[in-house]
């Protein structure tokens, strides 16, 4: 579908704007010519074709660039194969374990040390050197093909984040990739987006998939972000000035003090997807916008469902004037995300599979036309966690309102002990303290840690902490670590796991 979406472009595009140089194609002060990526794409799957790269099998893409992904899935689609999107921040070793016994796999696109990496560990793959595809696109023909028909059939393989293990291998229908970028093209449409939609997501995630699917359903120009560091970002959206920004939430926490330098005064919609966004976030970044009717839109979904929840934060819109103590206890109910979308049914069932009356927590589990076709290296968890391909258990514990309105209170394997939800305790101390870059709380061994770090040039408020922390939970002493520490996700998850071990560690130290 984004063959076909590439192809169908007109030649007076807008040109696409990066902040990386492309091996396939040629950016020039900034700027690729979509025309250019279609052609890209178009050639790039002869070549592959005649590499072995064939329908009904699937190949590995290991690339960095985020259009060199988007040429290389585009035309390994176009040959009915299916691409295996795999984040360039992943070791070998963890490839090799994530495809063990995955069948159909018969190739691996990538370059330099990656490929000669795969090479070494995974002999069974055709490798396909990209620089040598590049190098061939002058003498290949353009490929051609009849449109694309949205089915069943597998169309990408995207993988989890990894927060507790190898990552999982998600496998989309051409039809759920297509239903969720409608979802957001609409959106779209209905926000009256104009300009450039920058994207500053991992180029492997799913979200990206369908961003630029939904981008080119909008025929809209796109601004693709590689490199996310703070200074690379205020640099290009003061220089290009786009309407619509994405990125992770934890990423958007990084970048909240860019607000004061007039960084997303040109932002009118701000997208964050896919994990919580906290308040003291998204006011910073709806006060940094120069629209009076800027929106941060907060989508509670998942890879493997697709969207669920939706939740518009509106610039301007008054406070409720409450005491600490009534505001407190309203967010320790845990994280608004906003009501149901209308194509997506939601049931709160207890531990038993049986359902929870309106308001009262317990696991949440779907259904919705965006639904994964399940976990290739994990077959097993998508039986378990989908029978019969019907109801997606999400593994988030929380509530529904009568009216529809989803409260996520916490992962299942994330609970706490000291406090109905641990993603409302970190709600609540963020927002007291805004020194602070990051806060986790983890449930270590029957302690309760808050984990955390300072934004540079900030001092820690231990006295005001000693004040504070108990009348929201009851926990040990913080333990503050620099922000680089933090074990995280190719999309800035918190590896909780691999936290809580390092937890432990320091406390064995201490004591």
């Amino acid at each position: 579908m984004i063959f076909d979406k590439l192809q169908a472009l007109p030649a007076d595009a807008e040109p696409w704007i990066v902040d990386h140089e492309p091996i396939i194609v040629a950016a020039r002060d900034e700027r690729i010519h979509p025309g250019d990526v279609a052609d890209a794409a178009a050639r790039t799957a002869t070549v592959l074709r005649e590499a072995g790269v064939v329908g009904g099998t699937r190949c590995v893409v290991w690339l960095e660039s985020p259009t060199d992904i988007i040429v290389a899935y585009a035309a390994i689609t176009a040959l009915d194969a299916v691409p295996v999107l795999i984040s360039p921040t992943l070791t070998v070793e963890t490839l090799e374990a994530m495809i063990d016994g995955v069948a159909g796999i018969t190739a691996v696109v990538s370059t330099g040390d990656r490929l000669e990496a795969a090479r070494a560990h995974l002999p069974h793959l055709a490798a396909v050197d990209w620089r040598e595809v590049t190098a061939a696109l002058p003498g290949a023909r353009r490929f051609s093909r009849e449109p694309e028909v949205a089915s069943h059939a597998a169309y990408v393989v995207v993988h989890t984040s990894g927060t507790t293990g190898v990552p999982k291998l998600v496998e989309c229908s051409s039809r759920s990739i297509r239903f969720n970028a409608s979802v957001q093209a609409v959106i779209h449409w209905a926000a009256r987006l104009r300009g450039y939609l920058a994207l500053a997501i991992s180029p492997v995630h799913g979200r990206t998939v369908v961003g630029i699917l939904a981008a080119l359903m909008r025929r809209a120009p796109l601004l693709l972000l590689q490199d996310d560091s703070a200074g690379n970002v205020e640099r290009m959206l003061l220089r290009h000035r786009p309407t619509y920004l994405e990125t992770h939430p934890n990423t958007f926490r990084a970048w909240q003090h860019l607000a004061q330098g007039g960084a997303f005064r040109s932002v009118r919609v701000f997208g964050a997807g896919f994990d919580v966004i906290h308040p003291d976030t998204v006011r910073a970044l709806l006060a940094g916008s120069g629209h009076r009717l800027a929106v941060c839109m907060e989508v509670y979904g998942q890879n493997e469902s697709g969207p669920i929840a939706i939740r518009c934060h509106l610039k301007g819109m008054p406070r409720i004037p409450s005491r600490w103590q009534r505001r407190r206890e309203r967010l320790m109910g845990g994280h608004r995300v906003g009501p149901r979308f209308a194509f997506c049914r939601v049931r709160i069932l207890r531990d038993d599979g049986t359902p929870q009356p309106p308001g009262t927590p317990g696991r949440i589990v779907v259904r919705t036309p965006g639904t994964f076709s399940g976990y290739l290296n994990r077959p097993d968890l998508a039986s378990r966690n989908h029978p019969k391909g019907r109801w997606w258990d999400t593994g988030d514990w929380g509530m529904c309102s009568r009216l529809g309105l989803l409260t996520l209170i916490d992962r299942q394997v994330d609970k706490v002990s000291s406090a109905p939800s641990a993603i409302a305790v970190e709600n609540v101390l963020l927002d007291q303290f805004p020194e602070l870059l990051e806060l986790v709380v983890v449930d270590v061994d029957g302690t309760v840690w808050p984990v955390l770090s300072l934004r540079p040039g900030c001092e820690f408020r231990a006295r005001d902490w000693a004040s504070a922390a108990p009348r929201v939970a009851a926990m040990a002493d913080p333990l503050v670590i620099p922000d680089g520490e933090f074990p995280r996700t190719v999309t800035g998850k918190i590896k909780r796991e691999q936290l809580k071990d390092l937890v432990r560690r320091r406390a064995a130290v201490a004591r």
